[in-house]
């Protein structure tokens, strides 16, 4: 577990960014501040509807996050984009917010999220900045603490462009995902505070964690119409990417199932999940994360317990290179096997991480790498 140190390199001319594995020059990594509550309105039970269910009572709305474990997350992340600069990376982050903030529309309120999982409200195609369209209520604002950074690349000479936002009235969200698996969310819909647009029916509504970038190709998570919605708009508005459909391989974000380390090699959850990919990629050469044996965080001393993210999140890792891999130091059955594979690997401490929804791949946007439009995959 060596610590590489290269040459911090000049300060990069707009964005460039078409895969995750290439050499990493400059990154947007994410912030916590405030980050003391859950706003589990509707859009928020369903995003993380999987694994929070069992753990909420009926009609809680608000879930407590105790300003101890805050701290603690705040000092991870610290010592995280440390961790990047130290690698030679030029690390950017969010303004911070000044105070917690209620957000509302005509049609509902909810409390503001911080902007910490900075991958899910854009991706970077290219030299374009796409602002993705939230699925949760309370994100709806959150790009705005990288407007700063996205004003200057398009100074620079980006491309920058929003999906249309979303308006997350009553009933624009799809539940068919959970019908096709036979998960009753019947529960979850009956806390909706909302109010409908008429006429306006299911939206697109699309994260940018729900691609997965291989130069020219791009695989999309579908896993209902708000995201064959933005499927749709993906391919109007970037024709010359080879967009491949996943045929809901999750209910939204895949960078905890498939993590391409390199052409030809990814780590993935589980052999089920390769009748989902493109037939291409079906014979690249995988590796499968090993058990961990560190026990299930406890949080009994705090009285409460509230996995946003699933037991897997480790596998959200992030590539400094094709040879050089951040794992959280939690999980050294994994750290073991990358090394044995000839990886380098970057040890990063992340306790909390059931608790926020996201991993060192999720607190990352990576806005400048070497790799182009490269032909991963066949046409």
């Amino acid at each position: 577990m060596i610590e590489p140190q290269y040459q911090l390199d000049p300060p990069a001319k707009g964005v460039h960014s078409f895969d995750d594995f290439t050499r990493l020059r400059e990154v947007v990594v994410g912030r916590a501040d405030h980050y003391t509550t859950h706003d589990a309105d509707i859009s928020w039970r369903l995003f993380y509807f999987e694994n929070v269910a069992p753990h909420l009572a009926d009609g809680q709305r608000t879930l407590s996050i105790p300003q101890q474990i805050v701290d603690e997350l705040n000092e991870d992340v610290a010592g995280f984009a440390d961790a990047l600069a130290g690698c030679g990376v030029r690390v950017l982050r969010p303004s911070a917010p000044g105070k917690d903030v209620e957000v509302s529309s005509p049609w509902w309120s909810s409390g503001a999220t911080p902007p910490l999982n900075v991958r899910d409200n854009a991706v970077i195609l290219g030299d374009t900045i796409v602002e993705t369209a939230p699925h949760i209520r309370g994100r709806i604002f959150e790009n705005d603490h990288l407007k700063p950074h996205f004003a200057r690349y398009f100074e620079q000479g980006a491309n920058w462009l929003p999906m249309p936002r979303p308006a997350l009235a009553a009933g624009s969200l799809d539940t068919a995902y959970f019908d096709r698996q036979n998960i009753d969310v019947t529960a979850a819909m009956a806390s909706e505070d909302a109010l409908p647009i008429d006429g306006l029916g299911l939206e697109m509504v699309f994260d940018g964690a729900q691609c997965v970038r291989l130069g020219r190709d791009v695989l999309v998570n579908v896993a209902n119409h708000n995201h064959e919605l933005a499927y749709r708009w993906l391919a109007r508005n970037f024709p010359s990417l080879r967009l491949h459909r996943l045929p809901g391989i999750a209910d939204n974000h895949v960078d905890s199932i498939v993590v391409p380390l390199r052409p030809g090699l990814m780590l993935l959850r589980d052999p089920h999940y390769l009748q989902y990919l493109p037939e291409a990629m079906r014979g690249w050469e995988a590796i499968y994360p090993p058990p961990s044996a560190v026990p299930e965080q406890n949080y009994d001393e705090f009285g409460f317990m509230i996995p946003t993210a699933s037991r897997y999140i480790d596998i959200n890792v992030l590539s400094i290179d094709e040879n050089t891999v951040v794992v959280n130091s939690l999980y050294p059955e994994l750290i073991e096997l990358l090394e044995e594979r000839g990886f380098t690997v970057v040890p990063v401490r992340h306790r909390h991480r059931r608790l926020f929804g996201g991993g060192h791949h999720c607190f990352t946007l990576d806005t400048v790498r070497d790799g182009g439009l490269e032909d991963y995959l066949a046409a």
